[in-house]
């Protein structure tokens, strides 16, 4: 056997191994995202049936679809060892929304939301017309 062939073996063994442990990592993080799921749900649904803001049910279900959008992407990432960047836009698109129902819009500085609406509209477009998303046929 060639130097170079042997080479290219340790190589793919290597990443073979890599890949094997990112997997393990990926599914131990599947599962402390799916348990910190069921205890906020269990959490939620205690203080359904106490008053309680609306603001804080509304970003506390808001927190559990964004969850579930992450657990969305690691699922991606074990089936296609990739990134979804698309899911990531959207993840962020939600979490800034849940904070400014969490806060307020009218206790938000006005050049904060200024911003805020800048970086919305930006992830927006970027979403629409970047082509990072990709068809799923």
């Amino acid at each position: 056997m060639t130097k170079e062939g042997t080479h290219t073996k340790i190589h793919d063994i290597f990443r073979k191994m890599l890949e094997c442990i990112q997997d393990m990592i990926i599914i131990f993080v599947c599962l402390a995202l799916f348990m910190l799921m069921i205890n906020v749900m269990l959490g939620l649904f205690k203080i359904m049936f106490q008053p309680v803001d609306f603001k804080i049910i509304a970003s506390e279900i808001i927190f559990i679809l964004v969850l579930i959008e992450v657990y969305r992407l690691l699922i991606i990432y074990l089936k296609e060892h990739r990134i979804a960047i698309d899911i990531m836009v959207e993840v962020g698109i939600v979490s800034t929304l849940r904070e400014i129902i969490l806060v307020g819009v009218l206790e938000i500085d006005p050049m904060l939301l200024a911003a805020i609406s800048i970086f919305l509209i930006s992830t927006l477009l970027l979403l629409r017309y970047g082509a990072i998303r990709i068809r799923e046929d």
